[in-house]
C-alpha cells in the first residue's frame, strides 16, 4: 500500500478576520496524508502549530520547516526542493508527494510550485470555491489539483520527436509509453509518433513487413510529424521491400546502402562499414542473378561458361552437406570476372577497394580489434560508390531519394 506525504505553505493571512489556518486543515484532512510537512516563515509558524494541535498530529507525522525568505521565490524553491529531500529519506517516493500551495506569499507559492515540478510529485494543489470580499467563504471549499507529469508529458513529445530524427527510435517509445496527455491534439500526435518510432526502427532492422504496417498509419494533418511521411517513392519502395525474400535485389541493395549512412550518421563506423562489406557483397550476388542467372548460394559450374581451372575451384566450395557449391564476396567477383562482366573487371583492377575491404577484416565485428573511423567509411564508400555505379547508373540518385525523409539532405560520412 502507497504511504502519502503533503508538503503544505502556510502563510500569515491577509486579514486579522480570516483564519488562514481553517482551509489548510481541511485541505489537509481532504488528501489522508501519512506525513505532513508545514513550510512557514517566522511569521506564520504560529499558523502551522495551531493546525497540528487541531489535528492532534502525532510528532512522528509532521515537521515545520521554517522558509529563509518568503519573498525570495529561488531561496524558497531550494528551502521546499530541501523538504523533498527530507521525504525521500523517509522513504516516500515522488508520486507518493503532493504540494498545496494555497497560502503563502507569491514566492512562496512559485517557489514550491517549482520545486514540485522539479521534483516530479504526485500532484500541485490548491483550494478555491465561492469568494467574498476576495475570501473563500467556509464551506464552499473545492479542492484543485495538476499532476507535474502532465506538464512533463507536453515536454515528452517534443523530446521524443526530437529522438526520432536522431535515430533513437528506442529512446522515443520509451519515452511515449505510458505519457498522460489531456489535450485531444497532444494525444493524437503520442499516436502518431509512437508509429513512426516503431515504424522507423522496424525499417532500420530490415522489418520492411512491420514498418509497412505502422508508418501506413501516419496522419498527413500534423505539421510536427511532416518531416516522417515517406516520399510517394520511399513508401512504393517499402511496398515492394515489404514482400521479403521476392524483393527486387536492387531495392535491397539500396536498403542495405542507406543503411549504413544512417550508422554513419549516428557515429557507428563499425557497424557502417560491416554493412558496406555485405553491400559490396550483395552487389555482385545481384548481378549475378540479373545478368547470367547465377544464385551464389547454388552454383553449378557446369552450366557457365568459365575456365576449366576456375570450374575446379568452384567444384572444391562443395558443400558435403547438401552439395551445393555456395561462392561468397571473392568469389562472386571471380566468377564475374570469368564471364567476362565489367563488374569483376572493374573490382579485380580496384586494388584501393580490395585494400579497404580488407582493413575490414581487421574490425572488431569482423576477424580483427581495429576500431573503423569517419575517414575509413568515406573512403570505402566512395569506393563502393564508384564500383556500383558500373553496373547501376542511378543507384546514388535512387538511394538518396529512399532515403528516411528527413535525412534526404544529410551526406552520410561527409561531416562525422
Amino acid at each position: 500500500m502507497k504511504k502519502r506525504a503533503l508538503i503544505v505553505t502556510v502563510g500569515t493571512g491577509t486579514r486579522s478576520d480570516v483564519q488562514i489556518f481553517k482551509p489548510l486543515k481541511k485541505a489537509i484532512e481532504e488528501y489522508h496524508t501519512d506525513f505532513v510537512w508545514l513550510a512557514a516563515s517566522s511569521g506564520s509558524r504560529s499558523n502551522a502549530e495551531i493546525i497540528v494541535r487541531e489535528l492532534a498530529l502525532a510528532t512522528e507525522d509532521y515537521a515545520i520547516a521554517l522558509l529563509s525568505d518568503i519573498d525570495d521565490f529561488q531561496a524558497v524553491f531550494q528551502d521546499i526542493n530541501a523538504v523533498f529531500q527530507d521525504l525521500f529519506s523517509r522513504g516516500f517516493a515522488p508520486d507518493e508527494i503532493e504540494i498545496d500551495f494555497t497560502s503563502g506569499t507569491k514566492a512562496m507559492s512559485s517557489g514550491a510550485v517549482l520545486a514540485a515540478i522539479h521534483n516530479q510529485c504526485r500532484s500541485i494543489n490548491y483550494i478555491t470555491g465561492q469568494r467574498k470580499d476576495g475570501v473563500v467563504i467556509d464551506g464552499t471549499e473545492q479542492f484543485r489539483k495538476i499532476r507535474p507529469a502532465m506538464v512533463f508529458a507536453a515536454y515528452d513529445l517534443k523530446r521524443a520527436r526530437d529522438f526520432i530524427l536522431k535515430l533513437r527510435f528506442d529512446t522515443a517509445e520509451q519515452l511515449l509509453h505510458g505519457l498522460t496527455l489531456v489535450d485531444t491534439r497532444d494525444q493524437a500526435l503520442a499516436q502518431q509518433l509512437r508509429h513512426i518510432a516503431e515504424g522507423y526502427r522496424l525499417w532500420d532492422l530490415f522489418n520492411h513487413k512491420g514498418a509497412l504496417a505502422k508508418l501506413k498509419h501516419l496522419d498527413g494533418t500534423l505539421k510536427e510529424t511532416a518531416a516522417f511521411r515517406p516520399t510517394p517513392a520511399a513508401a512504393k519502395a517499402l511496398e515492394e521491400l515489404a514482400q521479403g525474400k521476392t524483393a527486387p535485389k536492387d531495392l535491397l541493395l539500396i536498403d542495405l546502402f542507406n543503411n549504413a549512412e544512417r550508422r554513419c550518421h549516428e557515429g557507428r563506423y563499425d557497424d557502417a562499414v560491416a554493412r558496406l562489406y555485405r553491400t559490396t557483397e550483395l552487389l555482385a550476388q545481384y548481378v549475378l542473378e540479373r545478368d547470367f542467372k547465377i544464385v551464389s548460394g547454388d552454383v553449378d559450374p557446369i552450366k557457365i561458361k568459365v575456365p576449366d581451372t576456375m570450374r575446379e575451384g568452384l567444384e572444391r566450395l562443395r558443400d558435403k552437406r547438401d552439395n551445393k557449391i555456395k561462392i561468397g564476396l571473392d568469389w562472386d567477383y571471380r566468377l564475374l570476372e570469368g564471364l567476362g562482366h565489367d563488374l569483376g573487371v572493374s573490382y579485380t583492377a580496384n586494388e584501393s577497394l580490395q585494400g579497404q575491404l580488407r582493413q575490414r577484416n581487421q574490425s572488431i565485428l569482423a576477424h580483427g580489434l581495429e576500431p573503423m573511423t569517419a575517414n575509413m567509411y568515406r573512403n570505402l564508400k566512395a569506393s563502393i560508390l564508384s564500383l556500383i555505379a558500373t553496373s547501376i547508373p542511378d543507384f546514388a540518385t535512387r538511394a538518396a531519394a529512399l532515403q528516411f525523409p528527413w535525412l534526404g539532405d544529410h551526406k552520410a560520412g561527409g561531416d562525422a
